[in-house]
């Protein structure tokens, strides 16, 4: 059985709430795009957009292997043990998971560890309709992928100091990083074509695990690996659900965006 951290329903919650904030906006001003868009230009709206969500279509994937080899490793295997060792019956865990899973405070607390942003995903419908507008949405991804090629720096730092640590994922971080980096250009580009703008957004705070991923005990390193990997989770899907609303609205048009049916496709 993987541990809770491994499972995508967190952020599949959180996304249905931007959903919800897209559907309620009524006027949305569309995309400046230049006269020479061409649809096999890659430095277009549209061929930057486009691979941006390839970019971040392998990220989601390279991170996805992370958490199988997370799920299957000895450790996870331990943790799984001593947490049933201490549950008194089946019962009590099932009912403990149940918990976990309802309690937002118990999210929020898992959640500590990512990194935190000025603008932040809206709680309910009556804060999104106040809190994103069109404008901010490429400056969202910009905060996200800065925070994640500082963070991801500063952690394949940490492995290339301690000879045999992890050595086994840390290629596959020195890909997720290479990635970013490239994410992150995409959108300083985006931004400079939308809105004439291409300065960093000093918008995070840094991640604030590193600490852990440095401690001796192995259990807590991997606590903290794990939570890496969940944390990048959230903000390649965030990011990536932003990629896509972007690209409609500035290659369709602002009311197909808002529909219904674009709200239940996502």
């Amino acid at each position: 059985m993987p541990l809770s951290f491994t499972q995508p329903c967190s952020s599949g919650a959180l996304l249905l709430l931007v959903v919800s904030n897209l559907l309620l906006w009524e006027n949305v001003a569309c995309l400046p795009l230049s006269s020479n868009d061409t649809d096999d230009d890659p430095l277009s709206i549209k061929g930057l957009l486009d691979h941006a969500m390839i970019l971040s279509k392998n990220i989601t994937d390279l991170n996805m292997e992370l958490r199988r080899i997370f799920t299957i490793s000895e450790m996870s295997a331990k943790l799984i043990d001593k947490f049933l060792s201490s549950s008194s019956s089946s019962d009590s865990y099932d009912q403990f998971m149940l918990e976990f899973l309802g309690q937002q405070e118990l999210l929020t607390k898992n959640l500590t560890y990512c990194h935190k942003y000025s603008i932040k995903v809206p709680e309910d419908i009556e804060e999104a309709q106040n809190v994103i507008s069109l404008e901010d949405f490429p400056i969202l991804i910009l905060s996200r992928m800065q925070a994640w090629n500082e963070t991801l720096k500063n952690r394949i730092n940490l492995s290339e100091g301690t000879p045999g640590i992890d050595d086994d994922i840390l290629p596959i971080y020195k890909n997720i990083e290479t990635k970013i980096a490239e994410l992150l250009e995409d959108s300083k580009s985006i931004l400079s074509q939308a809105y004439g703008a291409t300065e960093n957004v000093a918008d995070y705070t840094l991640w604030s695990g590193l600490e852990d991923l440095q401690s001796s005990d192995e259990e807590t390193r991997f606590l903290a690996l794990c939570k890496l990997s969940y944390c990048l989770h959230v903000d390649i899907h965030t990011a990536n659900f932003y990629l896509q609303f972007l690209r409609c609205v500035a290659l369709v048009n602002s009311d197909s965006c808002l529909s219904s049916k674009t709200g239940n496709d996502s």
